[in-house]
């Protein structure tokens, strides 16, 4: 004869009342768990080389924080999308500066950022980039800037990209990749250094 499940609750010495109870408590614990770890937040990424700063994402904006004090300083953007796995960070080797690329659905921007004297960032305006040489342009699909690496503390390196239908064959593509290097001087006002054709 088959040992009904009481039986070996009894067996057990548990009442079924006392198991329906634990687990009901089992429940509250282990999805308690799972709430708390959502409630806590992301991890900080990207974090400053100096240690004092880091990119956290707060629900669906992401931000610089200060990591001592889990104060926000900056906020980035809203995330969405997809793409928006593919948004990074580079620091300068001395934390003055960072790069931050914002990806989407046509390939993603590069905003440059430079530390106060007293608190936060401030957004610094990147030169004009000279144009592609492009012919018979039909649709343009792609245009991105990304950060590649820091040189040094006031050198950057980013990829330009854009790509493009041709406007009498919609079936054929073009493409036009640069490597352009970025000087930032003493008051943050950044030039242009160095353009190379292709990916470097």
């Amino acid at each position: 004869m088959p040992i009904s499940r009481f039986r070996i609750l009894y067996i057990a010495g548990q009442h079924p009342k006392q198991s329906k109870k634990n687990t009901y408590l089992f429940c509250i614990l282990y999805f308690g768990a799972f709430i708390c770890v959502a409630l806590a937040g992301d991890p900080i990424k990207y974090r400053s080389p100096d240690g004092m700063f880091g990119m956290r994402l707060a629900g669906d904006v992401s931000e610089i924080v200060d990591i001592k004090s889990g104060k926000p300083v900056l906020e980035l953007e809203e995330v969405s999308g997809f793409w928006a796995k593919d948004s990074k960070l580079l620091w300068s080797p001395d934390s003055k500066y960072f790069a931050h690329f914002s990806a989407d659905r046509r390939g993603g921007s590069t905003t440059i950022y430079r530390q106060k004297r007293d608190a936060g960032f401030d957004k610094v305006a990147l030169p004009d980039f000279p144009d592609c040489e492009k012919k018979n342009v039909g649709k343009e699909f792609e245009a991105s800037l990304e950060p590649r690496r820091w040189l040094n503390a006031t050198t950057l390196v980013v990829l330009a990209r854009e790509a493009w239908s041709n406007e009498d064959d919609p079936d054929k593509t073009s493409e036009c990749e640069r490597t352009i290097t970025i000087s930032f001087d003493a008051s943050g006002k950044a030039s242009i250094k160095n353009i190379k054709k292709g990916k470097k």
